[in-house]
């Protein structure tokens, strides 16, 4: 008797666990596969393709850096997802500054920015090591100043740290400056 109990608690727990099996399965959702832009899958994207998404189309001759008629990888905006905003808008500053620089060294000296009043006048600010050019060392050293600056900022208590509820604050700060337009309050 004990035995024939056990032997049919055993068969139900296999069948109970098989049950559940099959129903997670089921209850699996499944994503359509996501729709590719680059539908002749040559690696680059051209007008045609580009006209599939409306905001891409619009940002087109801005995005082809080179005017061949079709964006590279390394021209393509970046997905929200895949990166971060700094790193999206750090690509678009390289390539801004890649095309400042007409002799191709790296460096943005003041004579390749005198058409670029906008630049030209913070030239001075962001020639960090005042050796007459801007380069990834003035790049680099300006983002350590600027971080460090928001830090102190967001460190309200002066102990060295930020809690939650500081760094909660100061990036709460940060997104009110962005909307309103306010450059100074949201640089970091």
């Amino acid at each position: 008797m004990i035995r024939t109990k056990l032997l049919t608690s055993a068969v139900l727990l296999v069948v109970g666990a098989a049950s559940v099996a099959a129903f997670a399965q089921t209850r699996t959702p499944v994503q359509a596969p996501k729709p590719r832009i680059d539908t002749n899958q040559d690696g680059y994207i051209d007008r045609s393709e580009a006209a599939a998404m409306p905001k891409l189309a619009g940002r087109f001759d801005t995005l082809d850096v080179d005017h061949d008629g079709r964006l590279s990888p390394q021209e393509r905006p970046a997905r929200k997802h895949a990166l971060g905003g700094h790193r999206r808008m750090a690509a678009g500053v390289h390539a801004r500054l890649k095309q400042l620089d007409s002799d191709g060294d790296r460096r943005i000296s003041r004579a390749e920015v005198a058409g670029n009043p906008r630049f030209a006048e913070r030239f001075d600010r962001m020639d960090v090591d005042k050796d007459g050019f801007v380069d990834r060392e003035d790049r680099v050293d300006l983002a350590k100043e600027r971080s460090g600056a928001w830090f102190t900022r967001a460190d309200t208590n002066r102990d060295g740290q930020l809690s939650r509820g500081e760094f909660d604050a100061a990036r709460s700060s940060r997104a009110q400056a962005m909307r309103s337009g306010d450059r100074k309050a949201r640089t970091p």
